[in-house]
């Protein structure tokens, strides 16, 4: 067995961990599981950041913008 194989066995047990550890402090199990699923996405396929910001234009402000030549 290739050395990732073996480091891969260790997804399934700590994310087990992690779902017991929030379900304990309170959340929902359905809902640990359904927002890792959500992070588990968001992760294989990362959502350019920049795709839903405004660009700033520059202003047309200046004294001689209005006038035509």
């Amino acid at each position: 067995m290739s050395q990732n194989q073996n480091i891969l066995k260790e997804v399934k047990p700590k994310l087990l961990a992690l779902v017991e550890e929030l379900v304990a402090k309170g959340a929902e199990r359905s809902a640990v599981i359904y927002m890792i699923e959500k992070e588990s996405t968001q992760l294989r396929d990362p959502v350019d950041d920049r795709s839903d910001r405004q660009i700033d234009e520059p202003s047309n402000d200046w004294p001689a913008a209005g006038r035509s030549q």
